[in-house]
Parts: structure tokens; sequence; C-alpha cells
């Protein structure tokens, strides 16, 4: 009976965390981190899933989405790279892994995701990857013109500054240096959160494609491609049901929280992606002269 009632007030507990997930941006990736580790045991990129096949998992459909943004901006080997907002560096180690940069740095607001990239990163032996904190639109860690390659993946939409975001990507990068950045942008009005509470306590600040244009070419970067990856990034999520046959099977009440937990947050994610928001990819350089 005590260990029935102890595994219970856990699930309780465990309930009561995911609840609080739409509380705060940093309630939320406590939240997320900690269910989407529940999935295999292990933790996960903190993006979308791109969709190539129906039989893949979760994890797969996450470096489906990371390999088809690294394609803009390919070869990485021998090459130093920043990411900015790594989350929980799983994402890092990934590219570290198969790309073999040089020298790969990921930075993160959130100190509690730099605690699990630095745990995941000496877990996995990874000599060329470092993490730090700190803030992507005033990069206090990063020095002048030092990086080839920066990556940023679903991470600018919680910037309130992104224009001082694109000035420090510009800053960091060495003169020739390339970049790509994946967020999702808003096809409304792009300051409705402002009378929005949860928005800015979420620190939703979505940009449109003009302001991104705009904010880009204000920088002095240059895009050499883009592309709109919203219909695939859906069907990735309409795929839930093949990434359900691939959870660890655990008791049915936890199971069933989980699972219900993660349908409520597809769903809302889609119907986002067909309302008013995009999910687009800007690849391009800092050119020399600038």
């Amino acid at each position: 009976m005590e260990d029935t009632a102890i595994r219970e007030s856990s699930l309780i507990s465990q309930l009561v965390r995911l609840v609080r997930s739409g509380s705060s941006t940093g309630q939320f990736y406590k939240s997320m981190n900690h269910a989407l580790y529940k999935m295999k045991d292990e933790y996960t990129m903190l993006h979308y899933p791109l969709f190539v096949n129906d039989k893949e998992d979760f994890l797969t459909a996450q470096e489906n989405l990371t390999r088809h943004c690294i394609s803009f901006i390919e070869p990485l080997e021998g090459k130093t790279v920043l990411e900015i907002g790594c989350g929980n560096g799983v994402q890092t180690n990934f590219v570290a892994t198969n790309y073999n940069p040089r020298l790969i740095t990921g930075i993160d607001l959130n100190r509690s995701n730099i605690a699990i990239a630095n745990r995941e990163k000496s877990r996995r032996g990874l000599a060329n990857v470092h993490f730090l904190v700190d803030d992507a639109q005033n990069m206090k860690k990063i020095k002048d013109n030092y990086f080839d390659v920066v990556i940023n993946i679903e991470s600018a939409f919680h910037y309130p500054d992104k224009q001082a975001f694109l000035h420090e990507m510009k800053r960091v990068l060495s003169p020739g240096g390339s970049f790509i950045i994946a967020d999702i942008v808003s096809t409304a009005n792009p300051n409705r959160y402002r009378r929005n509470p949860w928005k800015k306590r979420m620190k939703l600040l979505h940009w449109t494609l003009d302001q991104y244009n705009e904010g880009i070419r204000n920088a002095g970067l240059e895009v050499l491609a883009s592309d709109n990856i919203t219909q695939s990034v859906i069907k990735g999520f309409l795929n839930y049901r093949s990434y359900f046959r691939h959870l660890k099977k655990r008791n049915p009440f936890h199971t069933a929280i989980f699972r219900f937990f993660y349908i409520v947050n597809i769903k809302l994610n889609v119907r986002n992606l067909r309302i008013n928001k995009q999910y687009l990819i800007f690849s391009g350089v800092k050119p020399v002269t600038a």
C-alpha cells in the first residue's frame, strides 16, 4: 500500500508540473524536458518534428528538421560553430557527432537547460563541445568575428529585441561566415502580444516575414535562401500515432498523463501553424566587406 501511495503521489506531482508548463518560459522548458525525457528515458531536442515517413519516432523526426536546416550551410567539418539558443544541448551534441566541426559552442539564457547540456556532453565524452549561459541579444562571452557558422533554431521567437540579436549574430560571425535561422513567423498582427498577458509571460514575440527580411537587411547580413516548411512540420506533428508506438511502456495512468500532455501540445501547435503562423528557414552570410 505504501509503495502504491508513493507512486500515485509521484504521478500527481508530475501532472501538476505539466499543468504548470504554461505559467512561464522557464517552467515550460522544465516541463518539456521532463515530458520528452519520458518518451525513451533520454533527452530529446526541443524543437518541432519534420515528416519524412510514417514509421519514424519523434526523436528521428526532430533529427530530420536539424538535418534539413544544416543542409543549407554544409559542410561544417573543421569549422567553428555557434548555436544560439541551444536549449538542453541535445541538438548541439548531435551536430558535433554527425558533422565534425572543429569546435561547437552552445549558448542559452536558461541555466537549467545549460546544466542538462553539460551533463549530456560529459556523458557522451564530447571534447569539442562547450556550453555557456549567455543572452542572444547581448552575447558578453562571445568574441567578435570568431565563428564560421551560427545556428539558431526555434529560439528567436522568445527574443524581445530580435534586431539586437541579428546585430550580435553579425558581430560574432567571421567575414564570409554562414548563418541559419529557423523560426515560427507570424502571419497576423505582430504586436498582438502587447495586449496578451500570457504571451508576455511566455515571451512569445513572433516577427512577420517582412520584419525578418527588414531586420536581416538592417543588420548587414545577406539572405541567400529561404524555405517554408510549415506543411511538412504539420505533417510531422500529425504523425504522432507513430511516435506513440515507440513510447517506453509504463503503468497505464502514467502513460495516459503523458499521452494527454503530448496530444494537447501537438494540437495547439498544429492549430497555430494552420491559422496564424508559418515555419520559415533563412540561410545566408555575413558579407566579406561587412
